[in-house]
C-alpha cells in the first residue's frame, strides 16, 4: 500500500471536512452540507460519501478525495496537501535518502529562525523605545494595531548586529543557518544584520509560515525596499504577499485583487477588503497565477496609475497570457457575458485608479470609491486598447500604423463575437476601417499549434516581407464535426435541448464525480469547432424574447448574425430540413451529446496516458492513475441506446 493509500485509510473524509468549517449532516448513506467552494446558502448541494471517501458538489461540480478537498480549500499544491494530511494521519513521510533528511531538517531550522526573527522585529516595534521610528511610520501610513498584529509588522534597529546576536548568542543558532535564512550577511569582521533601520514585513507562505522578509528603508538607505535573498524557503518571484490571510476572502468573493505594495495589501485588509495580495516587486509570474487559480478564476489588477505601474500591469497581463500559452491553453475567448477570458481559466480585469493615487490612498480616503472602482474594472482588452494607443496621434499615419501593429496580435486571439465587437471598437479608436483590420487579421501568420504563439515574434507586415497565408488548425474528424453541427442545430431550434443535455450530463457526473471537475454539462462544453462555439455564444447573447422558437424564426435569426456566422449557420438549417421529426429531437440531441462527450473523455485519457509515460514521480503518477481510473469508468457509462426498429438511427445518418 502506498503512502497515499495509507493516508486515505487513516483519515475519515467526513471528520476532515467537518473540521475545516463545513457543517455536514447525515443524508442516508452520505452526508450533505453547503459547498465551501461557491456561494450558496439556500440548498445544500455538497455531498460527502464515506464509502468511497470522496465528495461531490452538484452546484459547482467540485469533486475528489481528501487530497482534492484540502488542495482546493487551503489553496495549496499536492505536495503541501500530502504533508498536511500525513501529519494529521500521524504518518511519517520518509525522505528518500540521508541528503533529503538533512535538507528537511535544515528547512525546519530555517523556518524556526524566521519565526523567531518575526517575533523579535514585532517586539522591537511595539515595545522598545528605539522602535519609535517604526511606530511613527506605521502611524503616518494609518496602519492600526489590528493590522500590525495580523501581518506581524516589525522594525529592525539601526544597528549592525542586534538581530544576529539575539539569534546566535541568545537562541543558539549557528552562523551558517542565520546566513542561510537571509537574515545576516558575512563580513570581514563577522556577520552583520541584513535589515537595519527598516520597517519589516514578514512574508508567509499559504500555511502562515514565515519564509522571508521585506524591509522598507526609513532613512536614505538604498534600495528603498529590500527582500530576503533567495533561500531554500524563499523564491521572490513565486510568493504573493498576504495570500495566507486573503485565501478565504478570495474564495468567498471569487476574485483576487493584485496590488503593488505591502502597505496596499495591509490597508485593504484593514478596511475589510481581504481578497487583496501583492507580488514582491516583480511582475506576475506563472507561479503567482497558478496559486490564484486554485482559489478563483477572476484576477483583478490594481497596480499604480503612473507609467511604471501601467508597464507592470502590461507585464503582468503578458505573463498571464504566456502562462496559458506554455500550457497550450493561452488563447483569449469570450464568455456569454462578453468578458475577454483566457482558456487557462483566468478572467482578467484591470482596476483603473485615479491618476497619481495608489490603492492604499484610495482605500483610506474613500472605501466606497475603491469598491466602485473594483466593480467598474475594465476587461483586459479594453485596457490593452487604451494602453497601446495612449500618446499616439491617430491622425498621423505612422502612429496609426504603430497602434494597429500592437493591437492586431491581440485581436487575432479573440474568438467569434468578441473579435467582431473589438474590431468595431478599434475602428472607432484608430480610424482604420474595419474591413482593413479584418484583412490584416486574415493575413496574420497563425502557427498551427497554439503554444507556438509565444514563439511567434515575427513583426506584423514588414514592408519587405509579404504576408503569409494562415496555417489552419487541424480539423475535427468529419463524423465528430457532423455530430457537433447537428447538436447545435437542435439546440438552436429547440430551447429545451440545453436543459436536457445538462440533465443527462449531470446524471453521468453524479455517478462519476471526477467528471464534474473535468467537464462542463452544457451544450457549449461539447462544442470544439470554433465556428460552432461562436454561433452558440451569439445565441446565448440574444435576449430570451428574441431567440428563435421555430424553423422560420431560426432562419430569420441566422440572417441577423452577419458573416462569417450567417454562412456557417445556414448548413444547420439544411440538417433540420432533412430531419423534420419534432418527436425525437431530444432523443437525438442526447445521442449527439453521448458521442461528443465520449470523444472528449477518450481524448483526455489519451493525454493522461501520454503524461504518464513522461513521469518518474510516484506521487504524480498516482494522481494521474486515479484520473485514468475515474475517466475509464466514466467512458464505460456513456453508452448509446439500442437501435430503434421504427426510426432511422442517428449513428447511421452521421456516418
Amino acid at each position: 500500500m502506498s503512502v497515499i493509500d495509507d493516508i486515505k485509510a487513516n483519515i475519515d473524509i467526513v471528520d476532515l471536512i467537518n473540521s475545516m468549517g463545513v457543517g455536514l449532516r447525515r443524508s442516508g448513506r452520505s452526508f450533505v452540507g453547503f459547498c465551501p467552494f461557491h456561494p450558496n446558502t439556500r440548498t445544500p448541494a455538497f455531498y460527502v460519501y464515506p464509502d468511497t471517501q470522496s465528495f461531490y458538489c452538484f452546484g459547482c461540480h467540485a469533486a475528489g478525495t481528501v487530497f482534492d478537498f484540502v488542495m482546493r480549500k487551503q489553496g495549496i499544491d499536492f505536495k503541501e496537501a500530502l504533508e498536511l494530511l500525513a501529519e494529521r494521519a500521524g504518518i511519517r513521510l520518509e525522505p528518500k535518502n540521508d541528503a533529503q533528511r538533512q535538507e528537511d531538517a535544515r528547512r525546519a531550522r530555517l523556518l524556526e529562525i524566521n519565526g523567531i526573527a518575526a517575533r523579535y522585529f514585532n517586539y522591537v516595534l511595539l515595545n522598545l523605545s528605539r522602535g519609535e521610528p517604526g511606530r511613527a511610520y506605521v502611524a503616518r501610513r494609518g496602519i492600526n494595531q489590528d493590522a500590525i498584529d495580523a501581518f506581524q509588522i516589525g522594525y529592525s534597529l539601526d544597528e549592525w548586529g542586534h538581530l544576529f546576536s539575539y539569534l546566535h548568542d541568545k537562541k543558539g543558532y549557528s552562523v551558517e543557518d542565520i546566513i542561510a535564512a537571509g537574515l545576516a550577511i558575512p563580513g570581514e569582521r563577522g556577520p552583520y544584520d541584513r535589515f537595519r533601520n527598516r520597517i519589516i514585513f514578514p512574508i508567509r507562505n499559504v500555511r502562515g509560515e514565515v519564509i522571508g522578509f521585506g524591509g522598507r528603508a526609513l532613512g536614505d538607505e538604498q534600495p528603498k525596499y529590500l527582500n530576503t535573498p533567495e533561500t531554500p524557503l524563499f523564491k521572490k518571484s513565486e510568493v504573493l504577499y498576504g495570500l495566507d490571510l486573503a485565501r478565504d476572502a478570495i474564495r468567498a468573493t471569487n476574485r483576487a485583487i493584485v496590488v503593488e505594495g505591502y502597505v496596499d495589501v495591509i490597508t485593504a485588509h484593514q478596511y475589510g477588503f481581504r481578497n487583496v495580495v501583492a507580488p514582491l516587486g516583480t511582475a506576475l509570474s506563472k507561479a503567482h497565477i497558478n496559486q490564484l487559480k486554485r482559489l478563483t478564476d477572476n484576477v483583478y489588477l490594481a497596480l499604480d496609475a503612473d507609467a511604471a505601474g501601467q508597464k507592470a500591469t502590461l507585464r503582468g497581463l503578458e505573463t498571464i497570457r504566456t502562462t496559458g500559452e506554455e500550457e497550450g491553453e493561452g488563447r483569449m475567448v469570450t464568455t456569454a457575458q462578453g468578458i475577454v477570458r483566457l482558456e487557462n481559466d483566468v478572467t482578467i480585469r484591470v482596476i483603473r485608479l485615479p491618476a497619481g493615487r495608489d490603492p492604499d490612498e484610495v482605500i483610506a480616503a474613500d472605501p466606497n470609491l475603491w469598491q466602485q472602482l473594483v466593480e467598474q474594472a475594465a476587461p483586459v482588452m479594453d485596457f490593452y486598447l487604451e494602453a497601446y494607443t495612449a500618446g499616439l496621434d491617430m491622425h498621423d499615419p505612422i502612429q496609426q500604423r504603430q497602434a494597429i501593429e500592437r493591437i492586431i496580435p491581440l485581436l487575432s486571439e479573440l474568438d467569434g463575437a468578441a473579435q467582431r465587437v473589438y474590431v468595431a471598437r478599434v475602428e472607432q479608436i484608430t480610424g482604420v476601417r474595419s474591413e482593413l483590420i479584418v484583412d490584416l487579421l486574415r493575413a496574420r501568420v497563425q502557427p498551427a499549434r497554439r503554444n507556438d504563439r509565444s514563439r511567434n515574434k515575427r513583426p506584423l507586415l514588414r514592408p519587405e516581407e509579404p504576408p503569409l497565408p494562415p496555417t489552419p488548425s487541424p480539423p475535427l474528424d468529419e463524423r465528430r464535426r457532423k455530430t457537433e453541427a447537428y447538436l447545435l442545430a437542435l439546440a438552436l431550434r429547440y430551447p429545451s435541448v440545453n436543459i436536457a443535455i445538462e440533465k443527462l450530463l449531470e446524471e453521468y457526473h453524479a455517478r462519476c464525480r471526477e467528471a464534474g471537475e473535468l467537464f462542463g454539462a452544457g451544450v457549449e462544453d461539447l462544442l470544439e469547432e470554433p465556428l460552432h462555439q461562436a454561433i452558440w455564444q451569439a445565441y446565448l447573447a440574444t435576449p430570451l424574447d428574441q431567440r428563435p422558437t421555430d424553423q422560420e424564426s431560426l432562419q430569420a435569426w441566422i440572417e441577423t448574425l452577419g458573416e462569417p456566422l450567417t454562412g456557417g449557420a445556414k448548413p444547420l438549417l439544411e440538417l433540420l430540413e432533412r430531419r423534420p421529426d419534432d418527436v425525437r429531437f431530444r432523443h437525438e440531441a442526447e445521442q449527439c451529446a453521448r458521442i461528443l462527450r465520449k470523444a472528449q473523455v477518450m481524448e483526455r485519457i489519451r493525454r493522461y496516458n501520454e503524461r504518464l509515460r513522461e513521469l518518474d514521480n510516484e506521487e504524480e503518477m498516482e494522481r494521474i492513475l486515479h484520473h485514468l481510473r475515474e475517466l475509464s469508468t466514466y467512458a464505460e457509462q456513456i453508452t448509446q441506446p439500442r437501435r430503434s426498429s421504427t426510426f432511422p438511427d442517428l449513428r447511421d445518418l452521421l456516418g
